[in-house]
């Protein structure tokens, strides 16, 4: 980690100071959890992108459908492409603001800033990927923050397609290889909003930490796992690119939602859970003439949002009991 170099005095400029404190802050922001804990940034389970408003406008639309066979001359026959849905994601803002004494900022020999500022750091990082994952996989089973396009929870037995079809994407059941494998057939039996077969691939699975050696254990077991059976565990033999990610922020300590440490979310690569940025992580040294309390202040902020952009398209989602 970076130090400030015989703490910050009076005599170095703000912006050298400043410099120094971003260094220590975005090499703690950056850093990435565990490779098995989700993080935010993970593309698989967060389709990144960017914005440039304080909204995020977007509506579903009814794919085109299966090509069509036609006869030599015949009359070509045109694709009605409908849309609905329209949703309206507003951004939201997050800051941190730490005021810091101009006689700490003076006397700052045991570099006390730099540590407070590598927490606003951390503090970044464990926010963005906390409220992104709570907002979206954690509220799969209420919509309590975001319900999907058409009005009902990301995880539901009767989301409607644009095309009058009704997809169902909520399954139930203790994580074990059978339900799994329910799981799994209804992902790869999924319909679109053309009301055709969508022909998803099982790409990832998240689970709560409480779920996580389970998970491990049905994927990677050579033979059938909790069995006596011997037969060969196809988790492993067909599906060893899927991404196995577990996250503490589905766990009951912080997760008031439905079916929290039980339920786990298997996704194909289409899926339509989504991280918009509309600003990434900034900050601000404030000099102490600006304060009516004589104090420097770093102040850190972003602006981003998580949430469904499909109607349960892509995405299948156990309450695990």
């Amino acid at each position: 980690m970076s130090t400030l170099t015989g703490g910050h005095t009076g005599g170095l400029s703000p912006e050298v100071v400043k410099t120094s404190l971003d260094d220590v802050l975005f090499e703690r922001s950056n850093q990435f959890e565990t490779p098995d804990e989700l993080d935010v940034r993970d593309g698989l389970f967060f389709r990144q992108g960017t914005i440039d408003r304080d909204a995020f406008i977007f509506q579903e639309w009814s794919n085109v459908g299966l090509f069509e066979k036609h006869q030599e001359q015949e009359q070509i026959k045109h694709t009605e492409v409908k849309t609905a849905n329209k949703t309206t994601i507003t951004v939201n803002k997050f800051m941190k603001s730490i005021p810091v004494s101009s006689e700490l900022n003076e006397d700052d020999i045991q570099s006390t800033v730099s540590e407070m500022v590598g927490n606003i750091g951390d503090s970044a990082r464990k926010t963005r990927t906390e409220r992104a994952v709570l907002e979206t996989y954690g509220d799969a089973f209420d919509g309590n923050f975001y319900n999907a396009p058409d009005g009902v929870a990301l995880a539901s037995n009767s989301h409607v397609m644009i095309k009058g079809q009704t997809l169902d994407n909520l399954e139930t059941g203790a994580l074990t290889p059978d339900t799994l494998e329910t799981v799994v057939r209804s992902l790869r039996n999924q319909i679109g909003q053309d009301g055709e077969r969508a022909g998803h691939s099982f790409d990832g699975i998240l689970v709560p930490v409480a779920q996580y050696f389970n998970i491990l254990e049905i994927m990677g077991s050579e033979k059938i796992a909790n069995s006596a059976e011997n037969n060969l565990n196809v988790f492993m033999t067909k599906y060893g690119q899927v991404e196995i990610k577990a996250s503490g922020y589905l766990d009951s300590a912080y997760n008031s939602g439905s079916n929290a440490a039980t339920g786990y979310h298997a996704i194909s690569r289409n899926h339509g859970i989504m991280r918009k940025v509309r600003k990434d992580l900034t900050t601000d040294f404030i000099e102490p003439r600006y304060s009516s309390t004589d104090s420097w202040e770093y102040r850190a902020r972003y602006r981003e949002v998580a949430f469904p952009g499909h109607s349960g398209i892509g995405s299948v989602h156990s309450t695990g009991a």
